[in-house]
């Protein structure tokens, strides 16, 4: 079952828990400031919350089924909050405001990452960007539009 709420200036997410089939949900470009109100969501795959104001990865703990999540274009600075995902193989940061590789060690809570794309982050203009992501993610395919 699929859900778009993409384009609706929402400010709070409500009233989804309970979708509990529930496997894609888009919330992007919304007016959006926390993650919260997933946690009913157990079957939940494909989560897109890019273009809000996202500023902190939070209470996703339950969806541990989680294969894609977009969280580009907020104001994430660090990746806490993205450990406990077996499954998860796309995870799209870019246009955020990760710094410091320090801010990108919880990569290796994500073992399975084939994809990530972190460009347009100020971690990214570092020269040994992409073999640091590499050190934390054995398992990667692909950096940003490069395939590895």
């Amino acid at each position: 079952m699929t859900l778009s709420l993409a384009k609706n200036k929402i400010r709070k997410i409500e009233n989804v828990s309970m979708l509990t089939n529930l496997t894609f949900l888009t919330l992007q470009s919304n007016r959006l400031s926390k993650i919260e109100n997933l946690e009913g969501l157990i079957n939940l795959k494909e989560l897109y919350l890019s273009e809000n104001f996202i500023e902190k990865i939070e209470n996703l703990e339950e969806l541990k089924n989680l294969e894609i999540l977009d969280i580009a274009n907020n104001k994430i600075s660090d990746l806490e909050g993205i450990d406990n995902k077996p499954y998860l193989v796309d995870l799209w940061l870019n246009n955020n405001l990760i710094k410091n590789f320090s801010d990108l060690e919880n990569l290796l809570l994500v073992p399975t990452l084939k994809t990530i794309y972190l460009w347009k982050n100020p971690v990214s203009l570092f020269p040994s960007y992409k073999e640091t992501i590499i050190k934390y993610c054995p398992a990667i395919t692909q950096i940003d539009t490069t395939y590895l």
